[in-house]
């Protein structure tokens, strides 16, 4: 793995605001221009725009809006009633936006379906993290204004879209200052405000790639944050402090304040978000294992060893979101929705995890590897077990590395007693999913744990 970008000090205080219930992420076009996501900044978005203009139309259109957006869109809005409009609907590249999500949209989708963020705040037209949410199965929409976030916040913390959306009313997305005179943008505009001060009173602030070059923008946030009071801010940017600060000095400034807990990370928010996931990730299973230990000490006369809470360095943070997937009792069509995993009804899933920790075996991205055996641990508390196996049905075995599927909490139903497959890894391989399905005293049987 390489060298992780938040330190350990950071890395806590984020978990720690995920566990009170703190976070908010801000983020910008910097996220969305990390591979394999690659989308074009704002002065390239100029140059497109430009160009396509001058050849087409206008060639002598003054070269010195070339590579300034605002500034671009500002000649349009000035030059004629309906020409931002038109630069709106005919000149921006808007398949430009239509991408791939990366692992720092994958990273906000997940915080928010899970509510281990309260929001997010993007100043990002694509739709990178909804698709990124829609990738999980997740019902997911982005919202343009506090009332639509309250009204989407059943399924999802808010996504709330400060800059617009290239598919909720594309037309009325801001490019310019002159746009907040009009009535619709500016009562978006305070409708986000009065959200934001109503909502994300002293919380803390992950600000990812955000710092705007559109001045308005920054001035807009900064209003928009003041009377929050965060308790902290943590910067992830690329850009040295001096050259933040110069971009939107009063930003800068209110989130300077003396009781502000300030850090600036240099790095890839992408990268980084993926780390915060990956750690959000690492501290539920840990949690989980936890929940189980009091049943494991129970059932066995070794000492617990702490060793065996902790989780795999080589697993990605798509490998441990599979983990917590499983721990829900919930298939890869479906997202994972909890933010920690439920003590009572883990203690059986967490002791289960234990028991063949102890027996040694290796955690593999599906779960663990037990002498010949490839095993998956999945949450079928009050369940039967056919009715957690009809949950997933096309992933054994088109999909899944495993060859015993552990319905923890699951109740026999009236399957073969020896539902595992005999003979060769192959023969298990060809066996229906039902055959490869175990209750958990059926697996401690089995793998003589």
């Amino acid at each position: 793995m390489n060298e992780p970008l938040l330190c350990p000090k950071i890395r806590k205080r984020l978990l720690r605001s995920i566990d009170a219930d703190r976070l908010v992420v801000l983020c910008g076009a910097g996220l969305s221009m990390a591979e394999p996501s690659n989308l074009p900044c704002a002065s390239r978005i100029a140059e497109i725009c430009f160009d396509k203009y001058r050849d087409s139309t206008d060639s002598d259109m003054s070269p010195e809006l070339r590579l300034n957006l605002e500034a671009l869109a500002e000649h349009f809005s000035n030059e004629e009633q309906n020409g931002l409009v038109y630069f709106i609907e005919n000149l921006v590249p808007w398949d430009e936006f239509a991408s791939h999500p990366n692992f720092g949209h994958s990273a906000i989708a997940d915080l928010l379906i899970t509510r281990a963020a309260v929001a997010c705040l993007s100043c990002n037209f694509d739709e990178l993290i909804e698709r990124g949410a829609q990738k999980y199965g997740a019902d997911f929409r982005g919202s343009l204004d506090g009332e639509q976030a309250v009204n989407y916040s059943r399924s999802q913390a808010p996504l709330l879209k400060l800059h617009g959306c290239l598919r909720l009313d594309r037309i009325s997305t801001v490019w310019t200052q002159s746009q907040l005179d009009n009535s619709n943008i500016s009562d978006r505009i305070e409708k986000n405000k009065n959200w934001m001060r109503t909502n994300l009173s002293q919380k803390d602030l992950l600000v990812v790639g955000f710092w705007s070059d559109w001045c308005y923008l920054n001035q807009i946030i900064a209003d928009a944050l003041q009377g929050t009071d965060p308790k902290s801010v943590t910067v992830i940017d690329l850009l040295e402090k001096k050259a933040l600060e110069e971009k939107a000095p009063e930003l800068w400034a209110l989130l300077h304040q003396p009781n502000i807990d300030f850090a600036h990370v240099r790095g890839s928010g992408a990268e980084v978000l993926d780390e915060l996931r990956r750690a959000f990730s690492e501290s539920y299973l840990r949690q989980l294992m936890a929940a189980g230990r009091d049943e494991f000490e129970q059932r066995t006369t070794l000492d617990f060893n702490q060793n065996w809470l902790s989780v795999d360095s080589s697993l990605s943070s798509e490998d441990l979101y599979s983990w917590r997937r499983d721990a829900e009792g919930v298939p890869n069509r479906k997202p994972a929705t909890k933010k920690c995993p439920d003590k009572i009804r883990s203690k059986m899933l967490g002791c289960f995890h234990l028991l063949l920790r102890k027996a040694g075996a290796q955690q593999q991205r599906e779960g663990y590897t037990l002498k010949e055996h490839s095993i998956r641990v999945i949450n079928g508390a009050g369940e039967s077990i056919s009715s957690v196996a009809e949950r997933f049905p096309v992933e054994p075995p088109a999909s899944s590395l495993a060859n015993i599927f552990v319905a923890v909490g699951a109740e026999e139903t009236g399957m073969p007693g020896n539902i595992i497959g005999r003979g060769s890894s192959d023969n298990i391989l060809r066996t229906t999913a039902e055959e490869r399905w175990l209750t958990f005293k059926q697996a401690q049987e089995r793998l003589e744990l």
